[in-house]
This record gives structure tokens, C-alpha cells and sequence, in this order.
């Protein structure tokens, strides 16, 4: 009876506790909440998505890693949706099995106008997809092509990355150590 009364204060504090305050599991637990409920758009959830994945321990990750693969891939593609730029390379790591929707919503990311960096970012968003699957990259980005639905300059930017991926490809052959 004790632990009854004590499960129904709990949550119903961690009801009210503000979203920075709660463990890595109840952030998760409330963003899939709210995802599934429809409450928030996607624009208003992609501060919490940043939260999610801010200043994390490997106890922490590995928690994430093995919760998103239990996430619906509805759910899963929400999240990639509502995630800026700058998270998507960081989500894009802790989905088990990415597949073709997945990365085609990645590279359908925009820069926002103001940053400086926009070929790094795009660079990280690549580099993710191609961490996850080398042929996802290639697949995607060429359907993508061939629809002709694309964002601007992506075109050149994957050709850019390709000329990168090979530079390294040729410099790890020179140097073999050099990738440890």
C-alpha cells in the first residue's frame, strides 16, 4: 500500500517537473508523449530535441542507443522532422537501421541563412548517413537527383563530399595509421 501512494506522488511530480530537470529516460518518455499526441508542432519540439541529446555520459548514450531502437519508426521519423540542422547528424547515429526515409528527410535539412558554416554542417549530415550505410548515401542522394526534387546547391555539395570521401580513401591508403 505504501509503494502505491508512493508511485502516485512520483509521478505526479515528475508530471509537473520542467523538461532540463528530468533524467535522460524521462525526456525521452515525454518527447515520444508529445509526439504521439500531437500537441506540439515540430518547430516547438526542436528545442527539447536539442536538450535531448545536450552534454550526455556514456551510461547516458548507451541508454539512448538502445531505447531508440525500441522507438515505432513513426516515431523515429517525428523526431528527425523536428530536429534542426544541427542535431540531425546526431540523431541520425542512435537510429539502428536507417533507411532510405530516413536519410531522405536528413538531406532535406536547410542551413539556416546565417551560418557561416554551411558546407561543415552539410559535411556532418553526410558523414552521418555514410557512418550509418555507405550505399544509404549514394542511394538516397541519387533518387533525390533523379526526382530532381532537391535543395539548393545539393547537387554540389554531394559531389563535393564524394571528392572528399575519396581524398581520404587515397590518403588512408598512403598513410594506413593514420586512420586509428
Amino acid at each position: 500500500m505504501q509503494t502505491t501512494s508512493k508511485k502516485k506522488t512520483r509521478k505526479w511530480y515528475e508530471r509537473y517537473l520542467p523538461f532540463v530537470a528530468r533524467s535522460t529516460e524521462g525526456q525521452l518518455e515525454w518527447l515520444v508523449a508529445v509526439l504521439k499526441k500531437e500537441v506540439l508542432s515540430l518547430e516547438e519540439i526542436a528545442p527539447y530535441v536539442t536538450l535531448l541529446f545536450a552534454e550526455k555520459n556514456s551510461e547516458e548514450l548507451e541508454f539512448l542507443v538502445s531505447e531508440f531502437g525500441r522507438l515505432s519508426d513513426s516515431i523515429v521519423c517525428r523526431l528527425l522532422n523536428a530536429a534542426n540542422i544541427y542535431d540531425t547528424p546526431k540523431l541520425f547515429r542512435f537510429i539502428p537501421q536507417p533507411d532510405t526515409h530516413h536519410a531522405e528527410i536528413a538531406l532535406r535539412k536547410d542551413v539556416p541563412p546565417y551560418e557561416k558554416k554551411r558546407l561543415r554542417i552539410l559535411d556532418r549530415v553526410f558523414y552521418a548517413i555514410n557512418a550509418a550505410d555507405q550505399n544509404l548515401l549514394e542511394k538516397v542522394a541519387n533518387k533525390m537527383i533523379r526526382e530532381g526534387d532537391i535543395p539548393e546547391d545539393f547537387t554540389e555539395n554531394y559531389e563535393r563530399f564524394l571528392g572528399i570521401l575519396k581524398d581520404e580513401e587515397f590518403l588512408l591508403s598512403l598513410y594506413p595509421n593514420a586512420g586509428r
